[in-house]
Formats: structure tokens, sequence, C-alpha cells
């Protein structure tokens, strides 16, 4: 059984959330069924345990349906879901030996054996196994690991590989054509464990490690870590002189987010922190603008246009609200 203390990664986790959001169900009401909320899983060093974890999936298998959930998880995913391991896989010179390096920081993603790359004759299958007790929450998250397995490989060696063999320790979810599809091969149930098997010829393959992945991941990785050191300035003293002006008012939280250096997440959580918003900024932002331009007589119809109101009576209901 697992240890009560062990735990997996909460960027892992918030991919059912998103997945969950995508499909337009309220996540909040099944992360407090799971004791879990949406602000315990956003410093990005936090771990939620298996037994959180296992009722999280069995909630969104209620709501979604357990049949192709896994599958449909594991391409919802962001950069962020594998940060550092996940960087190791592609800087392999080979799937097998990026494989191999990035499964031995796999407690990064969680604790207990959940992968192993294990020879079978003259190829390879990747093992998983899952930590949690709750049969449903494990089938879900075996479909999950195989289908990113095969989605590594496809992605850094071959857009078309078909695995050898595909098989799972739980019986089928429902209709199999999905996951049959998807793989390629048609999987096999209730077997001794979950794994699936690559061809050597794939495994030792040279992957396509492309110098902008890298690149990519190696900046947000260094923009993490700067967003975790102490700010010289505070956030929103930062965020004021890029909405100062009209172009300024222009940009999106994406676009304040990247000339500060900072995921958008950050952005919001550091605002916060200071009892602000990206909102409130901007709504204040525009009333400086706006009292600036009335006094140089500018007529409300340009003010509203120049300043990023609809219209006219957009800019009235701004004013009223400014003056209480």
């Amino acid at each position: 059984p697992v240890a009560a203390t062990e735990t997996i990664a909460a960027a892992m986790v918030l991919r059912l959330v998103r997945l969950l959001q995508a499909r337009q169900v309220a996540a909040e009401p099944l992360l407090a069924r799971a004791g879990l909320s949406l602000a315990a899983l956003q410093p990005s060093a936090a771990r939620v345990t298996y037994a959180a974890t296992d009722q999280l999936l069995e909630a969104a298998a209620e709501q979604l349906g357990a049949n192709g959930l896994g599958l449909t998880l594991a391409q919802t995913r962001s950069d962020e879901s594998y940060g550092a391991a996940g960087l190791l896989l592609v800087t392999g010179s080979t799937f097998r030996q990026g494989l191999s390096r990035s499964l031995g920081y796999q407690r990064l993603w969680g604790d207990g054996e959940r992968f192993a790359l294990l020879p079978v004759g003259n190829d390879c299958a990747v093992r998983f196994r899952h930590p949690g007790q709750s049969r449903m929450a494990g089938a879900i998250a075996a479909e999950c690991a195989l289908v990113e397995v095969l989605e590594g490989l496809r992605a850094l060696v071959e857009p078309d590989a078909v695995p050898l063999g595909v098989d799972f320790t739980h019986a089928p979810l429902g209709d199999v054509e999905v996951l049959a599809d998807h793989f390629g091969v048609v999987p096999r149930f209730e077997q001794a464990e979950n794994r699936i098997v690559l061809p050597t010829h794939l495994v030792n393959r040279p992957m396509h490690a492309f110098r902008d992945l890298i690149g990519a991941a190696l900046e947000r990785q260094a923009a993490r870590a700067l967003s975790l050191l102490p700010a010289k300035d505070s956030m929103v003293a930062r965020v004021q002189p890029l909405l100062a002006d009209e172009q300024g008012l222009s940009r999106s939280l994406a676009d304040v987010a990247e000339a500060l250096r900072v995921s958008s997440r950050t952005l919001q959580r550091r605002l916060r922190q200071e009892q602000s918003s990206f909102e409130q900024l901007v709504d204040e932002a525009r009333q400086t603008q706006a009292l600036a331009l009335e006094r140089l007589g500018t007529p409300a119809k340009e003010i509203a246009f120049r300043l990023g109101f609809q219209d006219p009576s957009a800019l009235s209901r701004a004013r009223r609200r400014w003056r209480k």
C-alpha cells in the first residue's frame, strides 16, 4: 500500500484541473472534496498526496466518464508539466538514453517507482505502476502514462511510431477502439503489468532535439527561478510604468508578463499578494490618462476611443465609478 506521505507534483494535478475547466466542469468543488484548492496547487514546488489525487481522478471520471479519460489527460499538458526531468528527455542522443536519464529523476513527478525501462528480448518496454490505492485512478493514470511515452517517441523520433504491444493490468474502461486507434495496436487488458513495448530500431534512433525547443525550455526554467527571487520593487510598481500611456493600455496580461520575464500566472499571484490585480491597475491607468486628456479639452468620444472603451457611454460609467 502507498504510504500516506507519498506525493505527486502539483503540476501533474493541474493538468486534470485544466481538462475539467476545458470541459466546462467546475473544478473547485471537486478539489474541495479531495481536500485541495487551486491556491494550494499554484506554488511551483507544491506536492499533493496520492490519496487526494486519486479522489480527484475518481471525481473527474464521474463527471467526464472513464473511457478515454487517460488518453485525453495525456494530451492535456503544458510546457511546465515535467520541468527539468522533461528537459532531460529531449537532450538525450537517443530516445532510450533520454528516457533513461529522465526516469532517473522521476521523483520530481511523483514518489514511488512509477516508471521503469526494461529489456524485452532485443527490444525494450516502459513499465508503469501507480502508487495509489484506487483501482479506477490507477487505470486512468496507467493509460495516461503509456500514451505519454508513445507521444514522446512520436514527437522526438518518428511521428508514425507504433509500439510492439501495450498491456494494462485493469479491465477495459469502455470501448477499447479509442485507445487502439491512438496506439496503432489493440491493447491487452488484465495483464500482469502496465507496459508499452517499443522496437529497438526506434528507441536507439537519434532524436530531433530542436534548438528552439531546448532554448525555450531553458528560458522557462530561468524565468521561474527569477520569479522566486526577492523582488527589488513591488510587482505593482513594475507593472504601472508599462500601462502609463495609450500604447500600454493596449497590452494584455500576457504581454505585460512577457515584458517582466515572468509567467502570467506568476504575475497574477504576485499582484494578489500585494492586494491588487492586473484589471485594477489597468482601470487606474485609464482613470489617470482620462483625467489628463480631459484637462486638455479632448472630446469624450476621442478619449473613449484612445483609452480602449467600447463607446462614450462606457467611459461615462467608468467616470461615475471613479468618483465614488
